[in-house]
């Protein structure tokens, strides 16, 4: 499977991440509410130009933001000194295919060309699973902690790799 990367594409991004929220809604998992998947509250200026599309040979398969600032979630962290990962979305066809494993090649590489060499992201703590999969690639856990956005309030745990 070839795969490639393009940032220039909200109306496939949203399209994606709305079609997973959807089904992960519809299976009892809801990750994110629908009606809060809007352009509006997922790009700004710190995601516009960072919001991925990845396609698996040819067909838009996942999405995921890699960013260089983020206020809400890492406001601690120094601008610039790890990439941010949030909205990571597999469509269902692509489950099981690895796609995480390019992403986060990607992300790495990209990291690495900015003299970065941490990756940081987050996932609801009361999903054991999804934790345990972020930590298969070797995330390591942090700390949790409460974020509200869009009008949702999430316990998050947070993660972190160094290479």
């Amino acid at each position: 499977m070839t795969v490639r990367f393009c940032n220039d594409q909200p109306d496939v991004f949203l399209s994606i991440v709305r079609e997973v929220g959807q089904w992960l809604a519809d299976n009892g998992h809801e990750m994110w509410e629908i009606d809060t998947l809007t352009p509006e509250n997922l790009f700004d200026v710190y995601t516009r130009d960072n919001a991925y599309v990845l396609y698996a040979d040819e067909t838009p398969a996942a999405t995921f933001i890699l960013q260089w600032k983020d206020p809400l979630y890492y406001a601690d962290v120094p601008d610039n000194t790890a990439g941010f990962i949030h909205k990571v979305a597999i469509r269902r066809q692509f489950a099981g295919q690895n796609l995480f494993a390019p992403i986060l090649d990607f992300c790495r590489a990209e990291c690495l060309k900015r003299g970065i060499h941490e990756i940081q992201l987050e996932t609801d703590a009361t999903r054991p699973a999804l934790m345990r999969f972020y930590e298969r690639y070797g995330f390591v856990p942090t700390y949790q902690k409460i974020i509200h956005e869009f009008g949702q309030t999430f316990l998050c745990q947070y993660y972190v790799l160094q290479f």
